[in-house]
């Protein structure tokens, strides 16, 4: 019985780490705001360490582009 309850904890721990670091990994991206005719106008990335910064106009019209890259 006692082993039974090692593993449930276990797994239970496993599967609480695996949810937190998703949680973290999915705010890290990239929002790309556009304008009505479409044209980019602005952006904010967050979570990227040297690359965060934002630029531009915010507008209702947005995107989010989840992961960190490199401005091309």
């Amino acid at each position: 019985m006692r082993r039974i309850r090692i593993f449930a904890l276990a797994a239970v721990v496993a599967m609480m780490s695996a949810a937190s670091f998703s949680a973290t990994a999915s705010w890290q991206g990239t929002w790309l705001y556009y304008d009505e005719e479409g044209a980019l106008v602005g952006s904010w990335t967050a979570g990227c360490g040297e690359l965060d910064g934002r630029w531009g106009v915010a507008t209702d019209n947005k995107v989010f582009i989840q992961g960190c890259r490199a401005s091309s």
